[in-house]
């Protein structure tokens, strides 16, 4: 896991303040702790439902467009530029089909691997430095976050080109009803060394946190560094943003679509309780 929660005034975290994990089969640990993840993994990747009008849900994706699929990609990493639909961009920050990818590319088998369907996110072509974000307002869900009952968890698939350094961030910055920055949640940058110098996406999550008090909305916002070459090869797939209850699992919702995210995150419910009633020896 690649993780940091950031009070305001604080450095950006290194790599080194997590472990990451390769779901191609590189790098992967075993037991508990995985199979827990990896059934987080398998349902936010299906899972693409954004935020109702009427009221915030629990236990579904509040991130629009999470996986870059809502329209077609990039066909090719020269010049072309599909601006996500549901971000704000800057540069040419870029959704790019999977399928244009030759062997030594995030390609169709990458995709496959982690049920990324047709499109990714990319920082696109001649820019160092681009950005994609969105804002996500949770008002009706203040009086259980002031009572500190709402917990989230952040996730998504990070990853780059090769031995290159280019490499994508992951930033939820809970606000309060005044703009004012509450809590960051990082994921990422992830250094070429984590992916062995090859073109993949590892999987990154910030674990089961609470939502701070006084928060109201947060700002999901990617930002793709490159170091190298012409083409901005920082990536990220299904990205993942979860609300809970932490002290009612059993509420997280709803029918069999959903059941995976709820048994994940009733898994890390569950630990974390685990944990605490633990006698010390």
């Amino acid at each position: 896991m690649v993780f940091a929660l950031v009070p305001p005034g604080w450095g950006v975290p290194t790599e080194g303040d997590g472990v990451v994990r390769s779901w191609r089969g590189r790098g992967s640990g075993g037991g508990g702790r995985r199979a827990i993840i990896v059934s987080l993994a398998a349902a936010l990747a299906t899972a693409a439902g954004a935020s109702s009008a009427s009221a915030t849900p629990l236990g579904i994706n509040l991130i629009v467009n999470p996986g870059a699929e809502n329209g077609a990609g990039a066909t090719n990493f020269s010049s072309a530029v599909v601006v996500p639909t549901g971000w704000i961009t800057t540069s040419n920050f870029s959704a790019v089909q999977y399928a244009v990818g030759g062997p030594a590319d995030l390609n169709t088998s990458d995709a496959a691997a982690i049920l990324g369907g047709l499109n990714y996110f990319s920082g696109g072509p001649a820019n160092g430095l681009s950005t994609a974000t969105q804002e996500i307002s949770f008002d009706d869900l203040a009086a259980d976050v002031d009572a500190g009952k709402v917990s989230f968890l952040l996730s998504g698939y990070l990853g780059g080109w090769g031995a290159q350094g280019d490499a994508m961030s992951v930033k939820a910055t809970f606000l309060n009803e005044a703009n004012g920055i509450l809590l960051s949640s990082i994921l990422g940058p992830l250094a070429t060394t984590s992916r062995g110098g090859l073109s993949q996406l590892l999987f990154a999550t910030s674990g089961l946190n609470s939502v701070p008090t006084g928060a109201r909305s947060v700002t999901i916002a990617m930002t793709a560094t490159r170091t190298e070459g012409a083409y901005n090869d920082a990536y990220a797939d299904n990205l993942s943003l979860l609300f809970a209850e932490p002290d009612a699992p059993s509420a997280v919702p709803e029918p069999a679509s959903l059941s995976l995210i709820g048994l994940g995150v009733a898994a890390l419910i569950a630990r974390r309780k685990l944990f605490k009633r633990r006698p010390l020896k």
